[in-house]
């Protein structure tokens, strides 16, 4: 039987939870989010590279994870894409067990080094989270060497 990404990722938080609580107590908070979220997105990334045949395609087209969260185009074109996830499972745990700065590092954190895997010739932009209390979370691509 195949484990979803929600239960996966709330099976890794009872680990990965108190390693950060003891990397926090010995290093700093900033430094063991910097070292466990460095490692965390640098992992999936590879992962998710290793798993896809896609590379530098348009971010509508992408497929792969079926992740639990509900979301709205806000513009799309051959050269940009904007979504707004206006729904996130991953969020909603986090926040709801006191932890949305770990899960932030579990979820949010690995979008940015895995779209540099994915999609190196397009720039991928994300100013807000709903892990950090945002509404929405905000992508937003755009080919490089493209300005409009």
């Amino acid at each position: 039987m195949a484990i979803s990404p929600f239960d996966a990722v709330k099976i890794q938080a009872r680990v990965v939870i108190p390693i950060v609580k003891a990397l926090e107590a010995e290093i700093g908070a900033e430094s063991a989010h910097r070292i466990v979220g460095d490692a965390i997105a640098d992992a999936w990334a590879a992962f998710t590279a290793s798993r896809s045949q896609e590379r530098n395609t348009h971010p509508a087209t992408a497929s792969g994870f079926d992740f639990p969260v509900e979301s709205e185009v806000v513009e799309t074109a051959p050269d940009s894409h904007a979504v707004d996830m206006t729904g996130c499972a991953f969020a909603d745990y986090f926040r709801r067990i006191g932890e949305p700065e770990i899960g932030a590092l579990l979820t949010c954190g690995v979008d940015f080094a895995s779209e540099r895997a994915l999609r190196p010739d397009w720039e991928f932009r994300r100013t807000q989270t709903r892990m950090q209390g945002a509404s929405h979370c905000d992508f937003r691509w755009r080919r490089r060497g493209n300005s409009g």
